[in-house]
């Protein structure tokens, strides 16, 4: 008979075990989910830009509750880098001689001035009385990495060995040449 006793026991409390161990689950989660979640400070005045503002007559407003930020811009080569080489340029102008020395083909660009152009594999080219600040960029038709050499001949002229490499922290595509007459390989 206590088996019987035992059993009516369970029965009875069988659905009352569900609802109480549904309401104990349900209470703890109840903290958790009213927190406040911390919001960051948002300057109002960052999505309003002053051409936005002058436009809409709103003027005034934008200098007498918002102050003026300067947009962040990615730092310049030579803030990253020291130079690769320094020539020396004559009236603003150098003369850049780029010599392959793979057994392929590669293309180069002064931008901005020429289209793309083949240079020949274990061939050179020089580039006569560019204008500082000028940039050149390079890539082999193969997507193979390429290590970029200048080396400053004489005065206004910039010799750049063109040579295969298989190391990524060599690779460069780009080279600029500033009025400084500072050289910055990409």
């Amino acid at each position: 008979m206590s088996m019987n006793k035992a059993e009516s026991i369970t029965k009875n409390f069988g659905p009352f075990g569900v609802i109480f161990g549904s309401l104990l689950v349900g209470i703890s989660a109840i903290p958790l989910s009213s927190q406040a979640i911390p919001v960051p400070n948002v300057n109002a005045c960052l999505s309003l830009s002053p051409e936005a503002l002058a436009n809409q007559g709103r003027a005034n407003i934008a200098r007498e509750n918002c102050t003026v930020v300067a947009q962040a811009a990615p730092p310049l080569p030579e803030e990253l880098q020291p130079p690769s080489a320094t020539v020396v340029l004559v009236n603003g102008t150098v003369n850049v001689t780029l010599v392959n020395q793979t057994y392929t083909d590669i293309t180069y660009q002064v931008v901005g001035d020429t289209e793309p152009r083949p240079l020949s594999g274990r061939d050179d080219v020089t580039l006569r009385t560019l204008r500082a600040p000028v940039t050149l960029t390079f890539q082999r038709p193969d997507r193979g990495l390429l290590l970029v050499s200048p080396q400053a001949s004489e005065a206004g002229s910039l010799e750049v060995t063109l040579t295969e490499t298989t190391d990524l922290d060599v690779d460069k595509s780009a080279m600029t040449i500033q009025e400084t007459g500072e050289v910055f390989l990409n």
